[in-house]
Order: C-alpha cells, then structure tokens, then sequence
C-alpha cells in the first residue's frame, strides 16, 4: 500500500472521528439541557424504555413531573435572584479596583454580559447553538425553528 492511500485512509477514519465525538458531545449537551427545560419527555421515555412501563404507569408519571414543575421552577427563579446578587456584589467590588477609564470599559463589558444572559431565556444556553429554550422533542433534536419555543414549566 503507497503512502498516499495511508494518509488518505488515516485522513478518513480521523473526520469519522471527529463526527462521531461531535455527535456525542452535541447529544451530551442537549442531554443536559433538557433535564432543567421543563420537557419532561426524555425522562419519561428513558424510564419507559429501561422499566417497560404500562400506558397507565407512563401517564401517571407525566402527572407527576407536570405537578413538580413549578416547585422546580420556584427553586430555579429563586437561585437565580440569589445568583445575580451576588454577580452584582462582585461586580461592585471589581469597579472599585479600576480606574476611571477601565471602569466604562469594564461598564460596557458587564452590560454585554447581562444582555446575553437576559436573553437567554432559562439558562440553558450551549455554546455555538442559539439562545434559547432547547428545541421541542427531546434530545438529539436539531430543529431551531419552531413557533412554539414554550416549555410545559413556561405554559
């Protein structure tokens, strides 16, 4: 075999890699993004699919994530209000220890940090993907363009 036909084979099962690690990182985060969305779906599905559950035992265990939801949300808009305190007390602190010039930029940067995270809706937002509440239905889902971006916590 030549050296060419190495490379190129080397060349191909690297891209094949590549994807493949992107694949499940890309499934890893939305993984993650879905346990704090509200879409209580994949939870259900996974004990489905582990505890072969009946069509009862399926419905009843939605009920029961659709009546924690807002505790959940309650804990989630909680820790937040504490989190931005205390983003907002170190703040203060930092612009103490600047200079005039470096406090309008530092002033300039911290809105910049603010506006990205008030558009982001709940927190969920992963790197390289819009802002936003994860797409509708489930892990893996890469559709960015639905009209109904309301989770069942947000309805």
């Amino acid at each position: 075999m030549n050296n060419t036909i190495k490379t190129t084979i080397v060349f191909v099962v690297g891209i094949l890699l590549g994807v493949a690690g992107t694949g499940l990182y890309i499934h890893h985060c939305f993984a993650r993004s879905w346990i704090n969305s509200g879409n209580h779906n994949h939870a259900v599905d996974m004990l489905d699919s582990k505890l072969s559950l009946t069509p009862d035992e399926k419905t009843k265990i939605e009920k029961v994530f659709d009546d924690n939801a807002p505790s959940l949300e309650a804990v989630r808009l909680e820790t937040n209000a504490k989190l931005q305190t205390i983003r907002d007390k170190t703040s203060a602190q930092i612009r103490l220890l600047l200079t005039g010039d470096q406090q309008q930029k530092f002033d300039v940067l911290k809105a910049e940090w603010d506006k990205k995270r008030n558009t982001n809706d709940k927190g969920w937002h992963i790197p390289g993907l819009p802002p936003g509440p994860p797409p509708p239905g489930g892990p893996g889902t890469m559709c960015f363009s639905g009209s109904d971006s309301a989770t069942p916590a947000s309805k």
